[in-house]
């Protein structure tokens, strides 16, 4: 809504007419005309669209006053980047409450390698599983938690709290408890024993890491929003590529198709925000936010970026693009993103049988 609400707002602002504004595709459900504009809810709930006055060149009402098709390039772009620009800015302010909340330090699963700019950042040591009848499990250490310190000192590594465990055996540490979510800290103790699987005194626990960004110079803190926007986004690039890749190394599309989720993927993924607090439902709005930015921006035909590709090869070449032709392209566009929209549900919905 907030995307659309940026072509509207835009159109608006350009005197171009705005015949309809929905939320979700065609068929209809419902709607009312306000000032010579619909607003319409309608039956296929994936995102929403603004239909504008002349915006296909062979509407005809193109040559008229309010058509977007007698528009300066400049207005044209101006309306057709404004959704991603909202987007981009709810990302941007989202983001900044969210590293304000979590008092500047927000973290994030390691899934890789990767250094992240404009920012403090640090390993943690996350507890992924806690075993059953375990040191750890006695001592009410569960899974999700990092690990910050033992006995007071600092842990930033497996290695060096495996040392420390391993030191004491049979004798009493004390742990300091993160909670990743919104970085609560409590204490425990626990004592290790020593485990025959391992050979060696253990808690109990399998371990992971985590990485922690931590914002502490006053650039930091007042561009946060836009430094960890930019991060989230090259950090989620980055771990594609890393699946695209394994997928051609290992000749089979399973790490990707079991890390991209569509509408029923996302209602799943909202769930389980939502019973994490609601500083997670933040960081889950703008990172779809930011999703929906980078992805209208490509240039894909029907999309954002799509109509923008032809805006630009008319201001390099200082003519239009075939109406015919731009009319197919973003035709087929629009059917393979349904098609892909098809697929991606059905492959969350099989998904949620297997779990």
């Amino acid at each position: 809504m907030i995307h659309e609400f940026g072509h509207f707002i835009m159109a608006k602002r350009s005197g171009i007419g705005v015949e309809e504004f929905g939320f979700g595709l065609p068929p209809r459900l419902w709607g009312k005309k306000i000032g010579g504009t619909i607003y319409s809810l309608n039956w296929l709930p994936f995102g929403g669209f603004v239909r504008l006055v002349g915006e296909d060149q062979d509407d005809k009402r193109k040559d008229a006053k309010n058509s977007f098709y007698t528009k300066s390039i400049w207005q044209r772009s101006r309306v057709v980047v404004a959704g991603v620009f909202m987007n981009f800015v709810v990302a941007v302010v989202v983001f900044y409450i969210v590293v304000f909340a979590l008092g500047f330090k927000v973290n994030l699963p390691l899934i890789v390698d990767h250094k992240f700019a404009f920012v403090n950042q640090a390993n943690e040591v996350l507890v992924a599983d806690v075993g059953a009848g375990s040191p750890a499990k006695k001592a009410g250490i569960e899974a999700g938690s990092a690990i910050v310190a033992v006995n007071g000192e600092e842990i930033s590594s497996i290695p060096q709290l495996q040392g420390v465990i391993r030191s004491h055996e049979n004798q009493p540490v004390e742990l300091v408890l993160e909670n990743p979510v919104d970085n609560s800290k409590r204490t425990v103790e626990v004592t290790p024993v020593y485990n025959n699987e391992v050979k060696a005194p253990a808690l109990g626990v399998e371990l992971g890491e985590i990485v922690a960004l931590k914002y502490t110079t006053f650039w930091q803190k007042l561009f946060a929003g836009f430094i960890h926007s930019y991060n989230t986004f090259d950090y989620s690039v980055t771990v594609f590529g890393k699946l695209i890749a394994y997928s051609f190394k290992e000749h089979t599309i399973a790490p990707v198709s079991e890390n991209i989720s569509g509408p029923v993927g996302i209602v799943q993924i909202t769930s389980q925000a939502v019973s994490l607090g609601f500083v997670s439902v933040l960081q889950l709005v703008g990172l779809l936010s930011l999703n929906l930015a980078v992805l209208n921006i490509l240039p894909i035909p029907a999309l954002d970026g799509g109509r923008f590709a032809f805006i630009v090869f008319e201001l390099v070449t200082r003519k239009r693009a075939n109406a015919t032709f731009e009319k197919w392209v973003h035709t087929v566009g629009f059917a393979f993103l349904i098609g892909l929209i098809v697929l991606i549900t059905y492959n969350d919905v099989l998904k949620l049988f297997h779990h």
